[in-house]
C-alpha cells in the first residue's frame, strides 16, 4: 500500500450570472402570536409593516394524547387574526419527544393521522411541514443502530409518506414540506454528544429508504432547511464543509436531493435551462437567525446568561439584509423565514429578533423592512444551477513532489488507483479507500521496473456512486 498524506484544503461555491423577478417570500418562525394575549394581533400587525407575508407556527403532536391538538385553544384564536391581515400561516407539525415515532405503538401512522385533524380544522392554512430537525437527536431518536448504521433517515422517510398521504387526502392542494432539517451534524454513531446526522448523509438514508420501499408517489411536494451559521459571528458568505449545509451551500443540498430521488416519483428541484413540465421542489429556509448583544439599558428585559458569542445589531441588519438578498436571487427559493421577530427573554434561549421583549425595534427592524421592499426583483447574480454527474470539484495533480500525485473532491468520494502497462487493463499495482472532502490525498507512486506505465485514478461520489470522475497519466518506471 502506498503512503497517503491529508492536506487540509477549502472550497468554494459560484453564482451564475443574471437578475430576475424573485418569487422568494418573507416571513417569520415565531410562535410569539400565538401565545399573545391579543391573539397574535399586534405582532402580526407588526409583520405587516414589516412587508412579510408568512408566519410558521409550531404544532406539537403528543404521542400521550395522540388525538388532542395541542395548544388549540391558541391556534384557534391566533388563526383567524392572521387571516385579516392577509397572512399566510404555515404549520410545522413535530412530535415532542425524540422516540415518539419508534416507542408509540403505530406511531408513524398515529403522527400522521394527527397532521390531518389539524389540517382538517384549519384548512385556511395551505402549508404544512412534516417533522422538524430529524436529522438532530433532540428531535428523533435513536439516529444510529447498534451497529452504527444510520437509521434515522429511513423512519423520517416513512413518516413523511404516511404525512403527506394523509395530508393529501385531506386537500390535494395543500402544500406538503419535508423535514425541517438542521444545517449541521456529526455522522458518528460513538460521538460523547450530539449523535446526529450531517443533512447530506440523512438524505442519503431517505433516498435509499424511499427507494427500497417501492414508492411511486412523491413523499413531499416541497423541502424545509434551516441554514443557522456555525457560528453565530459568520458572515452568510460562511458556509459549511461538506456534508454540512449552510445559506451559501444550497447547490451541494441541491444535488443531494437529486442524487437521492432522481428517477424516481419524487419531484426533483428545477435547474437552469430546459428543465421540462414539472412539478418541481422548492425550499423553504425555514429558519435562520443571529443573536444580537444586548445593550446594558435593556439587560433587566432578560435573564440567565448568554450562552453564545453575540453580534452587534447593525452587524445583524447587515447580515439579514444579506440574506435577503441573495435568496431573493435563487429560483429554488420559496420562502426565508428568520428566527424570531421577537427576543426570547431567557438569555440561553434566543435574542436574533427584530424587535425586543418591549418593543423596541433593533437596527434589524429598520433594514429588513428596507430589504424586502428592495429585493422584489433579485438584483444580484442568479443562482442558477444544474445537477452533476461527475464528482463535484474532482481533480488530479500529476505535477507535485517527485514520482506522486494528489488528488481531491469537494464532497465525500471513495478512490481506485491502479497502475497498468499501457496497453493492457491487468492491474499491476494499486490502492482504494475513502476520501474526505475538501482534503488533498497524497499518493506515492511504488518503485517499478523500467518501461512505461498508466496510473488510473476514479473517484466516486460517496451519496452516488454512479458520479464519477477519472484521470489517466502515463508515465515511466
Amino acid at each position: 500500500m502506498w503512503r497517503i498524506t491529508a492536506v487540509l484544503a477549502c472550497a468554494c461555491a459560484a453564482l451564475a450570472l443574471a437578475g430576475a423577478a424573485s418569487s422568494t417570500t418573507f416571513g417569520v418562525a415565531d410562535d410569539a402570536g400565538k401565545y399573545a394575549d391579543d391573539g397574535g394581533a399586534s405582532f402580526f400587525n407588526m409583520l405587516t409593516d414589516l412587508g412579510m407575508t408568512e408566519n410558521r407556527i409550531a404544532v406539537f403532536w403528543d404521542p400521550a394524547n395522540p388525538t388532542t391538538i395541542v395548544d388549540q385553544a391558541f391556534l384557534d384564536r391566533a388563526v383567524p387574526q392572521a387571516m385579516r391581515r392577509g397572512l399566510e400561516v404555515m404549520f410545522a407539525i413535530y412530535p415532542l419527544k425524540a422516540r415518539a415515532l419508534v416507542d408509540t405503538p403505530n406511531g408513524v401512522q398515529l403522527f400522521a393521522q394527527y397532521a390531518a385533524r389539524v389540517a382538517q380544522r384549519y384548512p385556511y392554512v395551505r402549508k404544512i411541514i412534516c417533522l422538524n430537525e430529524g436529522n438532530q437527536p433532540r428531535f428523533h431518536q435513536p439516529q444510529f443502530d447498534d451497529a452504527g448504521n444510520g437509521i434515522s433517515g429511513y423512519v423520517q422517510e416513512q413518516a413523511m409518506a404516511a404525512c403527506y398521504d394523509a395530508l393529501k387526502a385531506v386537500d390535494p392542494g395543500i402544500d406538503v414540506i419535508a423535514f425541517g432539517l438542521s444545517p449541521r451534524g456529526n455522522d458518528d454513531f460513538d460521538a460523547v454528544s450530539n449523535v446526529s446526522h450531517s443533512p447530506i448523509r440523512f438524505l442519503k438514508e431517505v433516498g435509499d429508504a424511499y427507494r427500497a420501499s417501492g414508492r411511486t408517489t412523491p413523499i413531499a411536494d416541497d423541502v424545509s432547511l434551516h441554514c443557522y451559521p456555525n457560528l453565530n459571528t459568520d458572515a452568510p458568505s460562511v458556509g459549511y464543509q461538506w456534508p454540512k449545509v449552510g445559506c451559501v451551500n444550497l447547490d451541494r443540498f441541491k444535488q443531494a436531493w437529486w442524487d437521492a430521488f432522481h428517477g424516481t416519483g419524487q419531484p426533483l428541484f428545477r435547474e437552469a435551462g430546459p428543465s421540462g413540465p414539472g412539478p418541481f421542489v422548492r425550499i423553504y429556509v425555514d429558519e435562520v437567525g443571529y443573536q444580537a448583544r444586548v445593550a446594558a439599558d435593556k439587560a433587566a428585559l432578560y435573564t440567565g446568561a448568554e450562552n453564545v458569542p453575540t453580534i452587534d445589531e447593525t452587524t445583524q441588519a447587515s447580515y439579514y439584509s444579506q440574506l435577503i438578498a441573495s435568496m431573493a436571487c435563487d429560483p429554488n427559493v420559496a420562502l426565508l423565514n428568520f428566527f424570531h421577530a421577537v427576543d426570547e427573554t431567557s438569555l440561553p434561549a434566543w435574542q436574533s429578533g427584530m424587535v425586543m421583549p418591549d418593543g423596541t425595534h433593533r437596527a434589524s427592524y429598520a433594514a429588513v423592512k428596507q430589504a424586502i421592499v428592495a429585493n422584489q426583483q433579485c438584483k444580484g447574480k442568479l443562482a442558477e444551477w444544474r445537477h452533476s454527474e461527475r464528482v463535484v470539484g474532482a481533480s488530479a495533480m500529476f505535477k507535485t513532489l517527485p514520482r506522486s500525485f494528489l488528488v481531491r473532491a469537494d464532497e465525500g468520494f471513495s478512490y481506485e488507483v491502479k497502475i497498468t502497462k499501457p496497453s493492457k487493463t491487468r492491474r499491476l499495482t494499486g490502492a482504494s479507500g475513502q476520501g474526505e472532502a475538501a482534503h488533498d490525498l497524497l499518493f506515492k507512486l511504488p518503485k517499478l521496473g523500467r518501461g512505461s506505465y498508466r496510473v488510473t485514478v476514479t473517484l466516486r461520489a460517496e451519496t452516488n456512486p454512479d458520479r464519477a470522475a477519472t484521470f489517466t497519466r502515463t508515465f515511466r518506471g
